[in-house]
């Protein structure tokens, strides 16, 4: 319980970390740093201390997960982020994952879903669309790009990170079957080297692309963000790794070795509404009152989802 708790806070911490740097870097190179400094820090520890986790069958589906996970699904978080800011992308990543992640068990692994869980997904979609309603007192500077987009993107990531999150069960379920030792920190280390590839394209596509459109126009191509060599920036960059793919989920595979999978994870879906007060000071993002009931309606119907899918 209480590395579930630790959880909560660490991933509120990443999501507000991450919209910092999306917006101080822009979505795809702030993202592609992030995950750079996790995948050499978490490199480090893995190859140094636990090189015998690092086994053929198990990376494949770990690798995998995180090209869908930590690459698709991060992606679209990012540019979420910058367009809609952290209270309603993680907000629509937490609550929409287990949606698709179930739907997906159902399709490929043959699970059944009940009337409970139905009920449970009516009410996450119920509470998701009243959240969705506008807060007030966001400053312009706080956000940049089309809200429309943010939204759609705040789905992809819910997407990616649940479709990613049911490959890590195959992954877990290969581990058991070839006896491998795979802890926590290996685990996000293979899955954050499959986000980072996927990263690192997006990056140079979108830079090609810049630089493309300015050399059509004839001027030299900026960044329209603001100084990136700033020790905020840093500080916010390491948080963004620290308290999201290094510590944050080495923690949530401690919370799940120490209880049931439906208790973790209905704790860990309060994240986005402890990262409530956190986007209203870092983000000048003060949801409504409509906001706010939409937001709890929506965590506790992702809690009864794990509950009754359990």
């Amino acid at each position: 319980m209480f590395a579930a708790v630790i959880t909560v806070f660490l991933f509120a911490l990443s999501g507000i970390s991450n919209q910092r740097v999306a917006m101080r870097l822009g979505a795809m190179f702030g993202n592609f740093v992030r995950l750079t400094v996790a995948t050499i820090v978490l490199g480090l520890i893995v190859l140094v201390f636990f090189p015998d986790s690092l086994a053929k069958p198990t990376f494949t589906w770990y690798f995998v997960s995180g090209i869908i996970g930590f690459g698709l699904g991060d992606v679209a978080l990012f540019i979420a982020l910058e367009r809609i800011g952290s209270r309603l992308a993680v907000l629509l990543t937490v609550c929409l994952a287990p949606l698709f992640a179930i739907v997906l068990e159902w399709v490929w692994l043959g699970n059944a879903i009940n009337a409970p869980v139905f009920g449970a997904t009516a009410a996450i979609l119920v509470g998701v669309v009243l959240a969705l309603k506008p807060g007030s007192g966001v400053t312009k500077s706080e956000r940049r790009g089309n809200p429309k987009v943010g939204v759609i993107a705040g789905i992809i990531s819910g997407l990616g990170q649940g479709t990613g999150a049911v490959i890590s069960r195959k992954a877990e379920d290969v581990e058991r079957a070839f006896g491998v030792d795979v802890n926590g920190l290996s685990a996000a280390y293979q899955r954050v080297m499959g986000g980072l590839v996927v990263a690192m394209i997006v990056t140079g596509i979108a830079w090609w692309v810049r630089r493309r459109n300015a050399n059509v126009a004839k001027k030299k191509p900026d960044l329209d963000q603001v100084k990136i060599t700033t020790k905020a920036l840093t500080f916010w960059v390491l948080a963004s790794a620290v308290c999201g793919p290094i510590i944050g989920v080495s923690c949530f595979q401690w919370a799940l070795e120490t209880a049931s999978s439906g208790v973790v994870l209905a704790i860990v879906a309060m994240t986005p509404i402890v990262m409530m007060p956190l986007a209203a000071i870092t983000e000048k993002d003060h949801p409504t009152r409509m906001a706010i009931v939409g937001a709890v309606i929506a965590v506790a119907g992702v809690s009864a989802l794990y509950y009754f899918s359990a």
